[in-house]
């Protein structure tokens, strides 16, 4: 399993995930990217999501200029 990290708090609005992943990730209401279906972490305070195969993410993490957006493998 892998899971994908994002620090919302970093994003800076750029969209570049959007476009690299429209599948997993979207812009909100406030500008900034939102990664669909991901969950709060209560410890950490970042957005995660479990998947099976990490697909455009991986296109997403290396082309986010905050450097929010983490692959994990578990």
């Amino acid at each position: 399993m892998k899971k994908v990290i994002f620090e919302r708090e970093k994003c800076i609005g750029c969209g570049s995930c959007t476009f690299a992943c429209p599948d997993y990730w979207e812009m909100g209401e406030d500008g900034m990217s939102n990664l669909k279906g991901g969950k709060k972490n209560e410890e950490t305070g970042n957005i995660e999501l479990d998947v099976e195969e990490v697909g455009c993410n991986k296109e997403a993490e290396e082309g986010c200029p905050a450097l929010c957006i983490h692959i994990k493998e578990e």
